[in-house]
């Protein structure tokens, strides 16, 4: 019987032997809530290690399903990505992978700025200012300055750089001096010009004024600057040739204020063409287009307070 049992062993221990190790039995995936946060940590960890690629979009603990998802969007896929989503699915058993999750992006407003009128603004590298803003019959934000600052057309940038838009139309020629431009996102059309110091005067609507009449202009280089009328209907020759219509005052001027608003009390004048002199030496003086040829010739309505 000993004899036996020993060569029953010995066959068994045999047998084992060629057989092979056991199987290795596969863990569960996690379960409870405590385990799936627990691979969610893993999957952050992962992430921070390796940088989670543009074609994942986020990652959570799905308690209903029992499960850590792995949620992909529609960014091209590389071998970068497909490795990415393999360490994740070694994570665990629990991670689950799932497809067209869309990529979330902040929700944060970017910056408005304010068109006000003497501001600069910048077309081809020339520095102009802006006269007053103005709407299209579809409601379309539009700011005005003088054509002669627009007449290459291209982009324009406000004070701070930041793009404005481009150059809708210009005119720079016999029968005036204006030009629109496009305001586009990130810009608020304002019915405002600087004035005295650090304020600003609300514009209410248009008016013409006569020869006498106390007039004020606002510039990116001089700032505001009072004034009369001394004539109107004025044909100025410039270099580039005349221009009819415009109105002669004694308010100064210097190169960058051009395009710059003239106003008596909250109404709207015209904006800046020309002028001869400086404000540094008494006998300066400065030419402006009438707004409301600009308005009716564009079909603009005037931006204003309400």
């Amino acid at each position: 019987m000993g004899r036996a049992v020993l060569l029953v062993l010995a066959g068994a221990v045999l047998t084992s032997l060629l057989a092979g190790p056991a199987p290795a039995v596969a863990a569960a995936p996690a379960s409870s809530p405590a385990e799936l946060g627990v691979v969610k940590e893993r999957l952050d960890a992962l992430a921070e290690r390796h940088g989670a690629p543009p074609a994942v979009s986020a990652w959570w603990v799905d308690l209903a399903d029992r499960a850590v998802v792995l949620a992909l969007n529609t960014a091209p896929r590389d071998s970068r990505s497909a490795a990415y989503v393999q360490q994740a699915r070694e994570v665990d058993a629990s991670v689950r992978v799932v497809e067209g999750v869309a990529a979330p992006t902040p929700r944060a407003d970017p910056p408005v700025y304010d068109l006000v009128g003497g501001d600069a603004v910048r077309v081809n590298g020339t520095r102009c200012s802006l006269a007053f803003t103005a709407t299209t019959a579809s409601g379309a934000p539009r700011l005005i300055t003088a054509g002669h600052c627009t007449n290459r057309g291209g982009d324009v940038t406000g004070a701070n750089n930041a793009p404005v838009g481009p150059v809708r139309s210009s005119v720079f020629d016999r029968t005036g001096d204006w030009g629109v431009v496009d305001v586009g996102p990130g810009w608020r059309a304002t019915p405002s010009v600087a004035a005295e110091g650090s304020t600003t005067r609300s514009i209410t609507g248009t008016a013409t004024a006569p020869v006498g009449a106390t007039v004020c202009r606002s510039g990116s280089t001089t700032g505001w600057r009072c004034g009369k009328v001394t004539a109107v209907d004025v044909t100025a020759n410039y270099a580039a040739g005349p221009v009819q219509g415009l109105v002669l005052t004694d308010a100064c001027s210097e190169g960058g204020d051009s395009g710059g608003p003239f106003v008596s009390g909250s109404s709207a004048l015209g904006l800046l063409s020309g002028g001869t002199g400086d404000c540094t030496t008494a006998g300066g003086t400065s030419l402006y287009q009438p707004i409301d040829e600009v308005l009716a010739s564009e079909r603009l309505t005037l931006s204003v307070a309400r």
